[in-house]
């Protein structure tokens, strides 16, 4: 009985997801969805939360949904994949699917095993030294190893290549597929009914719930309200105040931070009335925007170093359908697989840390809805369970 793995942010689910879980089908037996927290890679709030998008996973076909914590689903991508691949073995995963711009999976292990060699280290180390991005350096090594570097300027590509180099640095015996990506990143340009999460998350944020819909499954329409939309410049000026309380030695353990940083986003918070204009003066050509927009909401929500590029301790599932419980009750992985908040206090002081911190970051995440909500709701959320949604 095959078990096949999708890691995703669903921000929001839209028919190109959908078509990865019904590719996902007919690989096998059950379908297991990892999915972001409140919080995203791209450091921002989730468009929708994290249980409203597990149910819209359960309804396009999903067996089993679970979430990865905001310490991994708002960091690297490095971190991003140690964690999701992780987690979907321990839940019994033995093929993981993903989204892929170039459709060849061949191609992009390949990729990844270059990346993998001594060499490829030895010579991003020499790039390094020159004052380039790490980006940039990995695609001049990679380069000058006779692979082509522009699949790793692509992102689901680069995210794949992740996986799979997590699955080697893990030693999991994981099965990796992709499906070729319709559509283009970052763009409002429709390409055979599919459009991006990032233009669908603008026109929701701007209130065309209605307009949306028509990217998304049908199993999901009409289900979103405007209460279900969360919006990070509701958080502004909470973030920039945040920001003006630390001190300069609490801001040099945050994760994924280096070179001194830590004084540029002190003295840049300290001028900045904006979020844009903090993340403006920041702004370096070593660091991205998005490494950026990580580093200050981290600050924020108070995220230091201790879990960086680790593997978490337990497994949180939101929900699940019929064949996804029977999945549940055969022995999986090596770390527990966890139902009900109850469960994590009997779990190490590690696990406990981290859902500490996972409930903080939902109470705060709470406030950036449209309709704010009051602090508990990580504690009290319900087990979805597909019978029961539908």
């Amino acid at each position: 009985m095959s078990c096949v793995g999708i890691i995703a942010e669903f921000n929001p689910l839209h028919t190109g997801h959908k078509r990865i879980i019904d590719y996902a089908h007919t690989l096998g037996d059950t379908v297991v969805c990892v999915i972001s927290g409140n919080f995203v890679q791209r450091g921002d709030v989730a468009v929708i939360s994290k249980q409203q998008r597990a149910k819209f996973a359960l309804l396009c076909g999903a067996d089993i949904v679970a979430e990865m914590p905001v310490l991994w689903s708002m960091s690297t991508a490095q971190n991003f994949a140690l964690c999701g691949v992780w987690q979907l073995y321990n839940l019994g995963c033995d093929k993981i699917i993903f989204g892929s711009e170039c459709g060849d999976i061949d191609t992009l292990s390949r990729v990844a095993d270059v990346l993998n060699s001594d060499s490829f280290f030895e010579k991003v180390a020499e790039k390094a030294k020159s004052g380039v991005t790490f980006a940039v350096a990995r695609e001049q090594a990679a380069s000058e190893l006779g692979i082509d570097f522009t699949l790793l300027r692509n992102p689901n590509d680069n995210l794949g290549i992740e996986y799979i180099l997590a699955a080697k640095k893990l030693n999991l015996p994981i099965e990796f597929h992709c499906i070729k990506r319709i559509g283009t990143h970052d763009s409002d340009e429709i390409t055979e009914g599919y459009v991006s999460a990032s233009f669908i998350r603008q026109e929701l944020q701007k209130g065309n719930i209605g307009y949306t819909e028509r990217f998304m499954p049908r199993e999901i329409r009409g289900i979103i309200q405007s209460e279900h939309i969360a919006d990070i410049k509701r958080l502004e000026n909470a973030i920039l105040y945040a920001l003006r309380t630390k001190t300069i030695d609490e801001l040099k353990n945050l994760p994924d931070i280096s070179e001194g940083f830590h004084n540029k986003i002190y003295f840049s918070a300290r001028v900045a009335t904006s979020l844009d204009e903090l993340y403006n003066m920041i702004k370096t050509k070593r660091y991205t925007l998005a490494r950026i927009r990580r580093l200050v909401l981290s600050a924020f929500l108070e995220f230091d170093n201790q879990f960086f590029m680790t593997t978490p301790p337990y497994v949180r599932v939101l929900g699940f359908s019929e064949q996804g419980l029977n999945h549940l009750k055969k022995p999986q992985g090596i770390i527990p697989v966890v139902t009900r908040a109850a469960q994590i206090k009997e779990l190490d002081s590690d696990a406990q840390k981290i859902f500490d911190i996972e409930c903080r970051a939902t109470d705060i995440y709470s406030l950036s809805l449209c309709k704010p909500l009051e602090c508990g709701s990580e504690q009290r959320a319900k087990l979805l369970k597909t019978e029961e949604i539908l």
